[in-house]
C-alpha cells in the first residue's frame, strides 16, 4: 500500500471525530446584533445611494442641456410711458416708506383699461390715498394700457 503524500493531523480525541453537540450548534449561531446589522448594510445603502445619485445627474444633463430658456412674449416687457415723472424716482418697495416711488402694474384683462382704473389697486399696495395717487397723475390718467403692458404711476410721499 502506498503512503498517502499529506497527512492531517488527527484530533485530540485519538482519531475519532465526533459531531458537534446542538447546544454547541445553538452558541455558534448567536443572533447579529444592531451595529452587526448595521455594518454590513451601510456600504450597499452607499452604493445605491451613489448610483441614484449619478443616474439624476446625467438624467438632468440629458434632459436639460442644449435648448435656450423660453423667450418671453415683447409685449410683457413694455410699459406706456408717464409724462408726470420728470426725474429718476425709486421703485416702490425699493424706496422708503414715505418717500416717493414709481409703482407698475401690468394689465393682466385681455382688454384695454385706463390708468385710472389701476388707482385702487396702487392705493391697497401702497397705503397712499386714492385722491393723491390721482392728483400726481393727472395727465397720465386717461391713457389706455393695452393687455400684457405695464402701467407707470407715480406715488407721492407722505406728508
Amino acid at each position: 500500500m502506498t503512503e498517502p503524500i499529506f497527512k492531517a493531523p488527527l484530533p485530540p480525541s485519538g482519531g475519532e471525530s465526533v459531531p458537534p453537540s446542538k447546544d454547541e450548534d445553538d452558541k455558534q449561531k448567536t443572533p447579529l446584533s444592531n451595529q452587526d446589522v448595521k455594518q454590513k448594510i451601510l456600504p450597499y445603502l452607499w452604493y445605491i445611494l451613489g448610483g441614484v445619485f449619478l443616474f439624476g445627474i446625467i438624467l438632468g444633463v440629458a434632459m436639460g442641456g442644449g435648448e435656450e430658456a423660453p423667450q418671453v412674449p415683447e409685449c410683457r416687457l413694455k410699459y406706456k410711458a408717464n409724462p408726470d415723472i420728470q426725474e429718476k424716482l425709486n421703485l416702490c418697495g425699493v424706496a422708503g416708506p414715505s418717500d416717493p416711488c414709481v409703482l407698475y402694474i401690468m394689465n393682466e384683462t385681455r382688454y384695454e383699461k385706463k390708468v385710472e382704473d389701476f388707482f385702487k389697486k396702487a392705493e391697497a399696495l401702497t397705503e397712499r390715498s386714492d385722491f393723491a395717487i390721482k392728483f400726481e397723475n393727472t395727465t397720465y390718467s386717461k391713457l389706455r394700457i393695452p393687455p400684457g403692458y405695464f402701467a407707470e404711476i407715480k406715488i407721492p410721499s407722505l406728508r
